[in-house]
């Protein structure tokens, strides 16, 4: 049986339940919590940054040697972006319709507290958490595993695999850019606009700004706005 911390099942009652955008905790709270009484699964909880391109990087690399030859440089290419914009419909749908989804409604149900705060409450809580930032293996692989038999029986074994080469590129930029807004303080512009574009997610507008790695889904179904300043003291 599973067995959660006290300090997470407090947590699970807090905060992110008042959908109430501004910073939840003083400057001396915590930026992570222990979940699991298990050690093993508390472990296997966490994620460096680094794993998401362990994981994928050699899948990626293994297809790109191997389907142009086989298709043609044009359609291969052509898939992979196919590949890459698949993944950025995911993001956005998991992010606004599943994980926003049950905030909301645990916000009227508290039966569904706890599954909201683990799929989502949480990272809203303790967003600078460097260990539970980028998806772990025992999450990341299975939807991996999905995508896969979902592209084979739409496209077949050969055409399959370069959507599926730009799905997990995808899903490595997400997650790597994900880890960036919320760990970095960026120089340059492009890094500036999308560090403050997710950072007026979670201290300003709970309901906007649902892309991560692009606006482009935003604008798609009016979820859009224009990443005004974040206050410094929200963020540090």
């Amino acid at each position: 049986m599973i067995r959660y911390t006290a300090e997470c099942l407090t947590a699970a009652n807090g905060h992110w339940l008042t959908g109430k955008p501004e910073k939840p905790y003083g400057p001396n709270s915590p930026k992570t919590i222990r979940i699991f009484e298990s050690s093993f699964l508390e472990v296997f909880s966490r994620s460096h940054p680094i794993t998401p391109g362990i994981w994928f990087g050699p899948f990626v690399l293994v297809i790109l040697a191997y389907s142009p030859r086989q298709i043609g440089v044009a359609t291969f290419a052509g898939l992979f972006v196919v590949g890459v914009l698949f993944f950025s419909l995911f993001e956005y749908v998991l992010h606004r319709v599943i994980f926003h989804g049950l905030m909301r409604l645990a916000a009227k149900d508290e039966r569904f507290r706890f599954m909201a705060f683990m799929a989502h409450g949480y990272h809203h809580d303790f967003p600078n958490d460097r260990t539970r930032l980028v998806m772990p293996p025992m999450i990341s692989w299975p939807i991996g595993l999905g995508f896969a038999v979902v592209y084979y029986l739409m496209f077949g074994r050969a055409l399959s695999l370069p959507v599926l080469a730009g799905t997990m590129v995808g899903y490595v930029a997400y997650d790597w850019i994900h880890f960036y807004t919320h760990h970095f303080r960026p120089k340059w512009r492009l890094g500036k606009w999308l560090r403050a574009y997710h950072l007026r997610h979670h201290f300003q507008d709970h309901d906007k700004f649902y892309g991560i790695s692009s606006p482009l889904w935003d604008i798609v179904f009016g979820t859009y706005r224009s990443p005004l300043p974040v206050r410094r003291e929200d963020i540090t």
